[in-house]
């Protein structure tokens, strides 16, 4: 099992290949709490996003464009091309890049690339310089010596590359690569930390979408290094997917019935209100304003802290967000 493929456990992010959070959202739901529907009149931005195509020479990524939510697709997003990659919007150098979000430097100037097939190893990571498209080797993509070619980008932070264990063979833990001195350290080896944002990482146990008869949500402090428990019980987790205001967005329940939840502060659950005909959502994507949710219908949904959860779309099929709605 590839986790490139399943690594869609999040978020944020959220987020490997197919970018966005921890574990997949199954929410099937009625409205639980206030309600908000319809596109926000006060969103008014272009959101890029990658919608699925019938062919390699169509464009994956276009531009939803707000209030409206109409899309169109840019020519400009099939520059470099690499089939094993999605592309994403580079905001600080105004253009696409052909890798998903996770994989871009913060400032924009850099993207690592890995798990590709025009490597001389295809699980080795490079670091790629947007401007000149210039490749220099970084590191081996050997991963821990208990779990061989483990290593997946969880996010390029300012501070270095976060890693985590995903394949046939996985060990818990949270990876910090130093893109300048191809040097990695463990941060903590306690969880499957596979989301990152907000000076925090998040964790599901069991992971990977397991069954037992307990479930839990671990965050770890990226600071002191402290790891806490925010979510105790006998229901599943589906999704965690941290917010702009570090909270998390979570679903709670079995597949096809999840509940979309906000933890604000440990065991302490917030039901929140979505429209009647929400339809199941198994992905989230932590980009301004705040979470975005691709609908298993086309469309797509947007949660905002005071906002709830609105459909701000039904004209396209989203694959993933690629980047801030500005």
């Amino acid at each position: 099992m590839n986790m490139e493929a399943v690594g869609c456990l999040l978020a944020l992010v959220l987020t490997a290949a197919c970018g966005g959070g921890l574990g997949p959202v199954t929410a099937s739901q009625t409205p639980s709490g206030p309600v908000v529907t319809g596109t926000p009149t006060s969103l008014k931005c272009r959101l890029p996003v990658d919608s699925p195509t019938t062919s390699s020479t169509e464009p994956l990524g276009g531009w939803i464009t707000f209030p409206t939510g109409d899309f169109a697709r840019d020519p400009e997003s099939l520059a470099g091309r690499l089939p094993p990659h999605a592309p994403s919007y580079d905001r600080p150098l105004s253009r696409w890049v052909p890798v998903e979000h996770q994989y871009l430097s913060p400032d924009g100037t850099s993207y690592i690339l890995h798990n590709d097939a025009s490597l001389p190893k295809p699980n080795d990571f490079y670091v790629v310089d947007v401007k000149t498209g210039t490749r220099k080797f970084v590191l081996s993509g050997d991963g821990p010596p208990q779990a061989p070619a483990s290593w997946t980008v969880v996010t390029y932070a300012t501070e270095g590359v976060y890693l985590w264990s995903t394949g046939l063979q996985t060990i818990p833990g949270l990876w910090l690569l130093d893109p300048t001195q191809g040097t990695v350290r463990l941060i903590d080896g306690s969880h499957y930390w596979g989301a990152v944002a907000n000076g925090a990482a998040w964790a599901i146990d069991p992971p990977f979408g397991g069954t037992a008869s307990t479930y839990r949500i671990f965050r770890l402090d990226l600071i002191s290094g402290a790891v806490a428990t925010w979510y105790e019980g006998n229901t599943p987790v589906g999704l965690v997917a941290p917010t702009p205001d570090a909270d998390v967005l979570v679903s709670l329940g079995q597949n096809g019935s999840g509940r979309l939840q906000l933890l604000s502060s440990p065991n302490q659950p917030v039901p929140l209100g979505v429209p009647s005909d929400f339809p199941q959502v198994y992905d989230a994507y932590l980009a301004t304003p705040g979470v975005w949710l691709p609908l298993a219908q086309d469309g797509l949904a947007l949660y905002e802290k005071g906002q709830g959860v609105r459909i701000v779309t039904r004209s396209v099929s989203v694959a993933r967000v690629a980047g801030d709605c500005l």
